[in-house]
């Protein structure tokens, strides 16, 4: 796959208070599954039917066939339709040559996390290339990749990020992805990479996704911990509390403060961008009371600080 030859988006202004960041998108598109494919023999053989079929997800959406060049201007104007400044995509696949060129291609508009195995010996070397070339920071799969952040295996990479100033996100908890193993679900395992690596920002994305009380108890120890409030949040059909959104997001804003705490959707590219979940979730920090600058600080401040979005 070759850079991108179109003309690329004007560069991104810096937000300004009142803008909205989302903090936790997705993007899948045909050239990404099959740039993965090619590189990687051994996927799934779900991912070679998805590239296949041209479908992907519970509900068999349509994957976009746009080169990274045409996701940039496609993704930039449904950002637009939904009243979104800037997003942040959690790459799905390591060195990613489509992530790359729709980075640059997005112009500060849309960025993204890089996706890395932090045990394999390239790691940290990786990391350092996917940085310069434009990621924000790194997006870790424990329980969908089947690994331990504490496994000593991963020190070398941790060292590296916390040399780069790499923040990263976490996905603990329940996951829809069928090969996830909940023995490594725990954010508790995170503790003592986060006590070590104190000027690192972990965000726990969906609430801990299941792991609310677990995640909790990590910040209290660490307070490099944040939490994203990304997706349905479906998790609370199966926790025995019987939450509402208004209790986890109430909570976690009294145990964390609203530095800690960032807004998400968990939108894809197979199907419209959750204005639902953006509604309510605005809706729900209205209700709760908080002042203009806590609410900045949730909707748009606290990801453009931790992932340094405004930056050119």
């Amino acid at each position: 796959m070759t850079g991108p030859t179109k003309a690329a988006l004007d560069r991104a202004p810096a937000t300004r208070r009142g803008d909205v960041v989302d903090a936790h998108v997705h993007l899948f598109s045909v050239p990404m599954f099959r740039e993965f494919i090619e590189s990687t023999p051994d996927v799934p053989p779900r991912w070679r039917k998805a590239l296949e079929d041209g479908k992907w997800g519970r509900r068999g959406e349509t994957l976009p066939d746009l080169d990274a060049v045409e996701m940039a201007a496609w993704y930039a104007a449904r950002l637009d339709d939904a009243g979104i400044a800037k997003a942040l995509v959690v790459s799905v696949w390591p060195d990613s040559r489509y992530m790359r060129d729709f980075i640059a291609a997005s112009a500060g508009r849309v960025a993204a996390l890089c996706n890395i195995d932090p045990r394999t010996p390239d790691a940290p070397a990786l990391l350092e290339r996917e940085m310069a070339a434009g990621f924000k920071g790194v997006k870790l799969y424990p329980v969908n990749r089947c690994f331990h952040l504490s496994d000593p295996a991963c020190r070398p990479f941790f060292e590296k990020a916390a040399e780069l100033g790499a923040s990263i996100t976490v996905h603990y908890g329940v996951t829809v992805d069928p090969s996830g193993d909940l023995r490594y679900a725990d954010p508790t395992d995170l503790s003592p990479v986060a006590r070590d690596y104190p000027d690192l920002s972990f965000v726990i994305a969906h609430f801990g996704a299941g792991y609310l009380h677990e995640t909790l108890r990590l910040a209290y120890q660490c307070k490099n911990v944040c939490f994203d409030s990304s997706g349905t949040n479906n998790w609370m059909d199966y926790d025995p509390h019987g939450y509402t959104l208004a209790q986890v997001f109430d909570r976690a804003l009294t145990a964390l403060g609203p530095e800690r705490v960032l807004f998400g959707t968990d939108s894809g590219t197979t199907g419209p961008y959750r204005k639902w979940i953006a509604f309510q979730q605005r809706r729900t920090l209205e209700e709760l009371g908080l002042s203009e600058r806590d609410r900045d600080l949730i909707l748009r401040a606290n990801a453009v600080r931790i992932f340094n979005l405004d930056d050119a």
